[in-house]
């Protein structure tokens, strides 16, 4: 009736799943993969590309924390902090699991809801991607993004000795550090990169990756290093006051060969 069909599994035989969308393409795996008390099929089709008709629009984007993007033409998505939307829940259910007795029915399903609520601030997440990654790729026909290394920018804070009392450390700013990877880990960067780039490869758009470095603090304008008083503001010596991330997605369109700015190339 086209709601249901069937999958074959080594070791377990053919299961009956619920189809909730025709799966297009050369079927070339299948998993089966359990989240909570639902068991869900997971198909990996080979397609050919369907290319979209050409816009004229090249960008930069550059990705962050306070805005989730900013391109080189001054569009601006907002970060929805689906982690912070969900503290409060995902905490309150820890505390009371932690206090529910060991082995108890009310821990099991404490614990069945915390993992849902989880399971929901993930789904969400992606949900998110996949829109945002689907409308850039409909509206451009170029997008360069930084290509970031985010395992080493979350990675932990290493403690520094006091070289004037053994056995103490300086202050290093774990505290600030544990917060900013959060917050990475929340706006998800390189899943949405992954989700970009498979949905631009699927309508024959070009995704650019470039080198990060330098592209926050140089001037797009002249090339000129500039301060950042500021999170959303950069001063150009010469130029005066930009938007940081406007001015970043523009030195990423510049280093991807889509703009006339002055960025230097990155070592």
């Amino acid at each position: 009736n086209g709601r249901w069909a069937r999958a074959s599994f080594q070791a377990v035989g053919t299961i009956k799943v619920r189809q909730h969308r025709p799966v297009l393409g050369t079927v070339k795996t299948l998993q089966l993969k359990r989240e909570g008390r639902r068991w869900y099929v997971v198909a990996t089709a080979e397609t050919q590309p369907v290319p979209l008709p050409p816009t004229g629009r090249e960008i930069g984007v550059d990705v962050g924390v306070a805005r989730f993007l900013t391109t080189s033409d001054g569009e601006v998505i907002g970060n929805l902090h689906f982690l912070t939307a969900s503290a409060e829940v995902i905490a309150d259910l820890q505390r009371r699991k932690e206090r529910a007795r060991p082995g108890s029915g009310n821990r099991k399903r404490l614990k069945r809801a915390l993992a849902r609520e989880w399971r929901k601030t993930r789904n969400r997440r992606r949900d998110f991607h996949h829109k945002t990654a689907r409308a850039l790729v409909a509206e451009c026909d170029v997008i360069a993004i930084e290509n970031l290394n985010t395992a080493g920018m979350t990675r932990r804070a290493e403690p520094k000795p006091d070289p004037a009392q053994p056995g103490a450390f300086l202050p290093n700013g774990a505290a600030a550090k544990s917060g900013l990877n959060r917050s990475i880990f929340d706006a998800g960067w390189a899943q949405f990169a992954s989700i970009l780039a498979g949905k631009a490869e699927s309508a024959g758009r070009r995704i650019v990756l470039v080198n990060p470095a330098g592209t926050s603090i140089i001037c797009h304008a002249c090339g000129r290093r500039c301060e950042r008083p500021r999170q959303d503001t950069v001063i150009c010596p010469c130029c005066g006051p930009h938007d940081a991330d406007v001015n970043a997605a523009l030195n990423i369109a510049t280093r991807a060969g889509l703009g006339p700015g002055q960025v230097a190339a990155a070592a």
